[in-house]
């Protein structure tokens, strides 16, 4: 039996690792089992998604696509999504070091609308601090854990620069993850958007938090920029948070910066939270054949075992592990001794992941709740908006009365 793997990785020594995984998987259980999977790329992960769609309206889906999980909540809009977990619970091929996985990581293969397990992580990213370690030590600054303490340096390194001294990449995880850690929900699988219903007061408090400090000159958004691994190479900006694998740019573009990664300040322990992201795997069947549907959790299986993620982790792709038993292991522990000391940082936040809410409902959509909450942080922070103007424009664009 041939599967079709399609996938959105481009960077060589990523594919490299992935060809070499499909390859030993042909040789191995494929061939105990009489599979054998065809990998082919697709373009980036938007024109992935656009090419699976278009597949499943002619009834040509490929068996296995790497997604993103608000993808895989569309996808479920139709009844080709494979469900996983009745392969994985079975005694006789089942995912015996299934709990292996990060919580934080597996729990989103379950939390869509539709009951089931219709995807598995495989390439995992998470946020943390990066610092500029001479500016810290020459200033005699120490590395911020909390939210009043990244206020109170910000405000330090403002008087010593001049300038802004903290920003965040992703607008939209910023506030994901300040909501959550203020105690607040953002929004769920069922598509409730709670930050701007029952829990408005933590959204407005998010908001004014951007909105203070920012014009108080002490933070500053990307804009431009896009990113802040130029800026902070460049030695624009001391501190930003931004993903664990913009850590192979920096270097890059200023080698002699010395620089280090801390985990995401908390506002308290109980709150404790710090979103992950990345790809996901997932089955398609149209043709309703359940001798495809097992080939296909088969090689999803392989694809989100311990030795495939200890793998891609250890190739230079900037992916985090998914599992403990490969943060664990010997190989992983050198790779990280040997130069990658910065994966640390992300690492040790796997207790505090969460996963971005999928869903697609009628009314409206995770990607469009997420594309409202951008241009109403934008508001805010750049266009000197005020925050209950901004979260109101936020309840026309999703439609909240």
């Amino acid at each position: 039996m041939e599967l079709q793997y399609w996938h959105s990785i481009s960077n060589p020594i990523h594919l490299e690792v992935l060809e070499n995984l499909v390859e030993e998987f042909n040789e191995t259980v494929g061939k105990e089992k009489n599979i054998s999977v065809v990998p082919t790329f697709n373009g980036s992960s938007a024109d992935l998604y656009s090419n699976v769609i278009a597949a499943i309206k002619a009834g040509t889906a490929p068996d296995v696509t790497l997604a993103l999980r608000p993808y895989v909540a569309d996808y479920l809009q139709t009844e080709y999504v494979v469900d996983l977990a009745p392969y994985i619970a079975d005694e006789k091929v089942g995912m015996s070091d299934f709990d292996d996985i990060f919580e934080g990581l597996s729990d989103g293969g379950s939390n869509y609308a539709k009951e089931g397990m219709y995807s598995l992580p495989i390439h995992s990213y998470s946020e943390v601090l990066y610092y500029n370690v001479d500016f810290f030590n020459e200033n005699k600054l120490s590395v911020p854990k909390t939210w009043d303490e990244l206020i109170a340096t910000s405000k330090k390194i403002h008087e010593i620069t001049g300038a802004p001294a903290f920003g965040w990449d992703n607008l939209v995880g910023s506030f994901m993850t300040l909501v959550k850690q203020y105690g607040g929900r953002y929004t769920d699988q069922d598509g409730n958007i709670y930050f701007a219903k029952e829990d408005e007061d933590v959204a407005l408090k998010v908001l004014n938090l951007w909105k203070d400090n920012v014009e108080a000159g002490i933070w500053r958004t990307a804009g431009e920029d896009m990113f802040f691994s130029g800026p902070f190479a460049n030695e624009q900006i001391p501190m930003y948070i931004g993903d664990s694998v913009e850590a192979g740019y920096i270097p890059n573009k200023n080698p002699d910066l010395n620089w280090a990664t801390a985990p995401v300040p908390q506002v308290s322990e109980d709150t404790a939270a710090n979103l992950s992201a990345g790809h996901v795997i997932t089955a398609l069947n149209t043709t309703g054949d359940p001798e495809r549907a097992y080939a296909s959790y088969e090689l999803i299986k392989f694809m989100t075992s311990k030795e495939a993620n200890l793998a891609v982790v250890t190739a230079g792709t900037g992916y985090l592990p998914i599992r403990q038993t490969v943060v664990d292991s010997e190989e992983y522990q050198n790779y990280v001794k040997d130069g990658h000391d910065f994966l640390t940082a992300a690492v040790d936040q796997s207790d505090k992941y969460f996963y971005e809410p999928a869903f697609t409902n009628e009314i409206t959509t995770s990607s469009a709740v997420n594309g409202a909450v951008k241009i109403m942080m934008q508001e805010v922070a750049e266009n000197k908006v005020d925050a209950e103007t901004a979260l109101n424009n936020l309840k026309q664009t999703v439609g909240i009365q």
